[in-house]
């Protein structure tokens, strides 16, 4: 009877596996501040948008947002938990954003809600 639950929990385990990769995050490691924001939505010329910057820290699954503006472009202030799987970060309030890095560039893209028009957002890091 032992033998027979140890191959059933087996075949449930193997059944069971994620093909998935966890978040590919280990290159969005350290501090990006924040070069361009691309979007349906009007910034006045002369906007700053290196006041505002991330830093990300892949072993605690945290990125720390530092606005230093009067606006808030991509996160509050604080501490963000995040998860996710390949080039995906979920926030814990279930906004996702896919990510591309290039060399000293991060791009980060809102995961369009179609039945949303205009939520298309699109931030530029650099380090």
């Amino acid at each position: 009877m032992k033998l027979k639950i140890l191959a059933v929990l087996t075949l449930l385990f193997i059944s069971c596996s994620n093909d998935d990769p966890l978040i590919a995050d280990a290159e969005l490691e350290g501090e990006w501040i924040l070069s361009d924001v691309v979007c349906y939505c009007g910034f006045e010329p002369d906007i700053d948008f290196s006041l505002t910057k991330i830093s990300f820290l892949p072993s605690k699954n945290k990125v720390i947002v530092t606005n230093e503006s009067e606006y808030v472009f991509f996160r509050d202030n604080g501490e963000h938990i995040y998860g996710g799987q390949a080039n995906r970060i979920n926030f814990s309030d279930g906004s996702v954003f896919f990510f591309e890095t290039n060399g000293e560039q991060l791009t980060l893209t809102f995961e369009d809600n179609v039945d949303i028009a205009d939520d298309e957002v699109t931030y530029i890091f650099t380090r």
